[in-house]
């Protein structure tokens, strides 16, 4: 994993034709197909849930993270693994200073803890891959929202996010 500024988040995604502007607002292209579904309320399903979001980024060979806000539910936060994580990997900068986290394919492990850290922290964070064929935005508000090019495989996940008991909503 590599830790980036807003500066250099900006830049990685321009550089992939993705807009965005320095709050990490993006908007979806008009040719992806969305699926908008809510987080687990229950904290034992975080951590299938956080697997599941990352085996339908697919294939790639890099996903950028970017935590846009936190601090929202300051009571779930756990700062200290979030830190120990991140200086697993040499980088002691602070959250504000580079909130982007790039993983490149072999680092899914890494990936999807840091998925799981974020969902359990109430964070928004939005997720990008190197292809610009697939987004997802994670809300604090206890959504998330995935959009692919392929409306088979929105229709895919919707099947089985419905099996596993969550709501979702379907939108072009």
């Amino acid at each position: 994993m590599k830790t980036l500024t807003t500066i250099e988040i900006v830049e990685w995604c321009k550089i992939r034709s993705i807009e965005v502007d320095a709050s990490g607002r993006f908007t979806f292209a008009n040719d992806l197909h969305c699926i908008r579904f809510d987080i687990p309320s229950e904290i034992r399903r975080l951590a299938w849930f956080s697997r599941f979001i990352e085996s339908n980024l697919r294939p790639r060979d890099r996903c950028l993270v970017w935590v846009t806000s936190w601090g929202i539910w300051e009571s779930s936060e756990n700062w200290h693994l979030y830190y120990r994580l991140r200086q697993s990997y040499g980088d002691f900068r602070l959250i504000e200073e580079a909130p982007g986290h790039l993983f490149l394919e072999y680092e899914t492990p890494d990936l999807i803890s840091f998925l799981h850290l974020g969902l359990s922290a109430g964070w928004d964070m939005h997720l990008f891959l190197s292809d610009n064929v697939s987004r997802v935005v994670v809300s604090h508000d206890g959504w998330v929202e995935i959009a692919l090019a392929d409306k088979l495989e929105v229709e895919r996940i919707s099947a089985e996010i419905k099996k596993s008991g969550l709501s979702t909503a379907l939108s072009d």
